[in-house]
């Protein structure tokens, strides 16, 4: 793993190879002017390698003279060796170095990293296809050609005890002519139930085997195209689930679900959205959507019900219980989406109304059912999903915490794609903000790790009080102003946008990020008060979402949304509903542990715990009423108030 020294500050922080140079200053809290986003056309970001080398693409922003002397931006600049990196003047945002502190940026495991901690299983993928060589019959051999394609399963693939669909049935008289005897069965094996042939091709078909697994988010959907014939990924891709036409929240679609013509189209909208990425994918890996077996979806409860057009109404009233936590074998058309004729989609179960399959999925692919560590699960998104676990027991529980964290209902947010700003870091003295987007492109919006980022630098540079509002401070500065929804931070001006349009950070959006990071710390205590734990017996936090890969653990840490442990407890698994629904389409086992995982988790629902609001109330502040809670933050704004103090 290579290391960064960035000097004249002296911090040392080590980055994956091929990380971006102006990111691993970011995280490293060195300061570096950058205003464009990334793509290197505001020059600002230059910074001069005096040991070891990088991979630099030139810019015309730097003179002969500054390439002479090793001069690169650092926008353009990825780390493939140990390097030593000056930072000179000139592309410091302020005169004075930042206040906040020097923290080597820990490194965090990959999601493919932390996957490997699970067992390997051998199993078989949800749907697989066999090659069969059927006996023809004759006179003194006249079983049934349905026993003849069993009984070669048996002997050919030790598949026994097989049920056939009606359409299998159907399709097996022309197969069997068309392929002289010579057969495919496309055979589906899930959970407790005993194995179906669902389809029968003429001839040899098993080199084309693709299933679809598909993460339902109430903001967001993704899906992955998979070979399970190689268990690889041919393509993947998400996009806003269309459903919020008729409401951002999971509580408006309940509320439209509820009646029948309202089902209908929030379950029309869901199946055009995954229908669209499906041929997207498909077209991506220039394979056939009709190729397309199965499906295996991963979702929360809501949507899981929208998608298979039951109504959600029942979730939405006391007792809060969900119409069905297993959800039956449903052909794919019938849904509403691609693939063959006899495709079939398979749901992972969901343990109660507020806590779905997606959290379920999740757990799988964080490997918590096979160890004994005490691991936190946290899945940050529209509703906020927290498990407390190790492989003897489970506890979960499930927070409104509303879309600030996948860029909805902020005024320039947007979900974790190519332009959003994802890193931002704002000088003490100046206030001036250095921005990093996703994609390296100008920038487009602010999403879910960008806004924490802005409103933990406000915080801990003074310009903004514990209470979320701006501070006397920031009236000195020309990046605030008052706009149509009143006072405002100018994070990136109009002439370095993408849109031609001022991408800003009103007190309203400061408002929804601290009522949402206030749910998710208040669900964390009530788990561990539950059990009887304290939060810092706890081993390991996983942290799941769209944007996990482009969080700062320490500034989430400063908003006080998590808990103040140490960094090497941490680790990012991103979309860990995609990455558990894919494991369990290509691994059978995988499947069996997510209905275990399911049946074991106690669920603890927050409306009628009688502490929860409580602990609410007490996490709206940054970062939290009871500063003791939270020592390094508490450290950092003392450092702070000295500083200004000096000044």
């Amino acid at each position: 793993m290579p290391r960064v020294t960035f000097t004249p500050d002296d911090v040392i922080v080590d980055v994956h190879s091929g990380e971006n140079l102006l990111r691993a200053a970011m995280m490293a809290d060195v300061q570096v002017t950058a205003t464009c986003g990334g793509d290197g056309t505001c020059g600002k970001c230059r910074v001069i390698i005096e040991q070891g080398a990088a991979d630099a693409i030139p810019s015309t922003r730097l003179s002969k003279e500054q390439l002479a002397e090793g001069s690169v931006l650092a926008c353009l600049t990825h780390v493939t060796e140990d390097v030593v990196v000056r930072i000179p003047a000139q592309s410091r945002p302020g005169s004075v170095p930042s206040t906040h502190g020097r923290r080597a940026a820990a490194p965090l495991l990959s999601a493919e990293e932390h996957a490997a901690r699970i067992p390997k299983h051998k199993s078989r993928p949800v749907a697989s296809k066999y090659y069969l060589e059927l006996p023809r019959p004759d006179l003194s051999d006249n079983a049934d050609s349905v026993s003849r394609l069993k009984g070669a399963l048996r002997r050919e693939h030790r598949i026994t005890t097989t049920a056939m669909s009606p359409e299998a049935i159907r399709q097996l008289p022309l197969a069997l002519v068309q392929g002289e005897w010579k057969v495919t069965a496309l055979v589906l094996e899930i959970h407790r139930a005993t194995p179906l042939v669902i389809g029968v091709e003429p001839g040899d078909t098993t080199a084309h085997q693709h299933t679809v697994a598909v993460d339902v988010g109430t903001t967001s959907v993704e899906v992955a195209l998979i070979d399970v014939t190689t268990d690889t990924v041919l393509a993947q891709l998400s996009e806003y689930n269309r459903q919020v036409l008729l409401g951002a929240d999971v509580i408006t679609r309940v509320i439209a679900g509820s009646s029948p013509a309202g089902l209908a189209q929030l379950q029309g909208l869901i199946a055009e959205t995954i229908t669209h990425l499906v041929n997207e994918v498909c077209d991506m890996a220039a394979v056939s959507p009709e190729s397309v077996d199965a499906y295996v979806i991963a979702g929360n409860t809501v949507m899981t019900h929208l998608l298979f057009g039951i109504s959600p109404a029942s979730i939405r009233t006391e007792p809060y219980v969900p119409v069905t936590t297993q959800f039956p074998l449903v052909a794919a058309h019938d849904l509403g989406l691609p693939g063959s004729p006899v495709a079939m989609v398979v749901a992972i179960p969901c343990p109660a109304s507020w806590l779905g399959g997606d959290i379920v999925a999740g757990v799988v692919a964080a490997g918590i059912p096979w160890t004994d560590r005490l691991t936190l699960f946290v899945d940050i998104g529209t509703n906020g999903e927290i498990v407390l676990a190790n492989r003897e027991w489970m506890i979960g529980c499930a927070c409104s915490a509303g879309p600030a964290f996948e860029g909805a209902g902020i005024l320039h947010g947007m979900r974790a794609a190519d332009g959003a700003i994802e890193h931002v870091r704002i000088d003490d003295k100046t206030l001036e903000p250095a921005i990093l987007t996703i994609g390296n492109v100008k920038p487009l919006g602010i999403c879910g790790s960008g806004l924490i980022d802005c409103v933990s630098e406000l915080f801990l540079t003074g310009a903004l009080g514990r209470n979320g509002k701006f501070m006397p401070l920031a009236e000195n500065s020309l990046r605030f102003r008052e706009g149509e929804r009143g006072p405002e931070f100018v994070l990136v001006d109009a002439q370095d946008s993408a849109t031609g349009n001022a991408i800003v950070l009103t007190e309203t959006d400061v408002e929804s990020l601290m009522r949402a990071k206030a749910a998710i710390h208040a669900g964390i205590d009530v788990l561990a008060e539950c059990v009887d734990v304290e939060i810092d017996q706890i081993e390991e936090v996983v942290v799941a979402g769209g944007f996990g890969h482009y969080l700062d653990l320490e500034r989430a840490m400063v908003l006080g949304m998590l808990p103040e442990l140490p960094l090497a407890r941490f680790a990012f698994i991103g979309n860990s509903s995609l990455i558990g629904a894919r494991r369990a389409a290509t691994c059978g086992e995988m499947l069996k542990k997510a209905h275990d995982v399911s049946e074991m988790l106690t669920y603890v629902e927050l409306s009628v715990n009688v502490g929860f609001m409580d602990l609410y109330m007490s996490s709206l502040f940054l970062p939290h009423t009871d500063l003791t809670r939270f020592p390094r933050s508490e450290a950092l704004l003392s450092r702070r108030s000295g500083a200004m103090e000096a000044k």
